[in-house]
């Protein structure tokens, strides 16, 4: 096959952020070689540049030294990506005709490579089949929202449909994102601004996380569509496209238990700091339980591990309820608190039994679950 005849110039300063940004989509262990490789196509001023690994897409542009036009082409992704990176900052990237067909030559300088091509007519799509409802979120909120409950979320093969994010309209202007991994769960409500309508999904938790690296430094609306089966998140030039987890997320909100009477508030920092020093005597934290004993006034973390080490550490809390004994998975204390927004947070122990709901203090419409261990 010949390689089309074209020629581009583009400044290393504006490739490079591109590339890092579909470099995202590329499939980095491709049985296909084509999912492996960025498609990259000269139009006017502007170089598109777009991957994907038929899960998610990523797609987006960056300014060229010069007008061209033809053909597009495509090539490894993490080979032209180590090329770019590698270059001065000052560099500036010719990509022409290689010497032999299926090839491109790429020049900077005194720097040469010649890189192997696939056509651009087999470089699979997936962002033309979006269509669904549209909405206008700002981002920065959305992103906020996927960082408070991503860990209570994990891959979970036989239970699929917790792989991911839970998005619902929770009235007519907010949304809940949710998190639920059977031993925590999370929930944090997004103002959009605007009457929402859509269908509930599951954003995969890669997709998640692609979401904060390709937007989160951006500010703005971005233009979500959301379908039955994908998502769609556009803004500053960049779009993210990803299939959806095929699958009916559990009703969270039975699992939510009620406030209590008597909430008890404690310092977030202050309650981090002792439960991750009472679980330096852990030898395993999946076994050893964080038992928290509950007074008026003050707050008591405290461990015995099946190994016979104790450790134990008081500290203070706004309470003036009955006493409360409730145990808890350490590593999942530890990473709800990290989750809370606020200074303090509010506890709501009831007892043994039933699931702990924590709440930041002031501002936030958030919730956090966690279920206990037996003592």
């Amino acid at each position: 096959m010949h390689v089309p005849e074209f020629l581009f110039r583009v400044h290393r300063s504006a490739l490079l952020p591109a590339l890092d940004a579909v470099i995202e989509a590329v499939d980095q262990r491709a049985t296909i070689p084509i999912l492996g490789n960025i498609l990259l196509v000269p139009k006017g001023s502007e170089l598109t540049l777009r991957a994907t690994d038929l899960a998610i897409e990523v797609e987006t542009s960056c300014e060229l030294l010069e007008a061209a036009s033809g053909s597009g082409l495509t090539v490894a992704g993490s080979g032209l990506r180590d090329i770019v990176k590698n270059l001065p900052e000052n560099a500036e990237v010719v990509f022409s005709p290689g010497a032999f067909p299926d090839q491109v030559r790429i020049q900077s300088g005194r720097s040469r490579f010649s890189l192997l091509t696939l056509p651009e007519k087999d470089f699979p799509l997936i962002g033309d089949k979006v269509s669904g409802s549209n909405l206008q979120l700002e981002i920065a909120p959305l992103i906020d929202a996927f960082m408070r409950v991503l860990y209570a979320i994990r891959e979970d093969k036989t239970r699929n449909y917790l792989s991911g994010a839970f998005l619902h309209p929770h009235d007519s202007t907010r949304i809940s994102v949710v998190g639920c991994d059977g031993h925590n769960l999370a929930a944090s409500r997004v103002e959009a601004g605007a009457e929402v309508a859509f269908p509930p999904v599951i954003v995969p938790i890669r997709t998640v996380k692609a979401v904060k690296k390709l937007f989160g430094d951006s500010k703005g609306r971005a233009d979500v569509t959301i379908s039955d089966a994908m998502i769609r998140i556009a803004l500053n030039g960049v779009t993210l496209v990803s299939k959806l987890v095929d699958g009916i997320f559990p009703d969270y909100a039975r699992v939510i238990p009620p406030r209590t009477n008597h909430a008890a508030v404690a310092s977030v920092a202050t309650f981090k700091a002792a439960v991750s020093r009472v679980c330096l005597v852990a030898g395993d934290l999946e076994k050893d339980t964080i038992k928290l004993q509950l007074a008026p006034g003050s707050l008591k973390v405290s461990m015995n591990t099946t190994a016979g080490e104790e450790a134990a550490e008081d500290m203070p809390v706004d309470y003036s309820g009955e006493p409360v004994e409730v145990g808890f998975n350490g590593r999942y204390l530890t990473a709800m608190l990290s989750s809370v927004g606020t200074q303090d947070v509010e506890m709501h122990l009831s007892d043994a039994v039933t699931p702990g709901l924590f709440r930041p203090t002031i501002d936030r419409d958030e919730q956090f679950v966690l279920m206990p261990r037996r003592l």
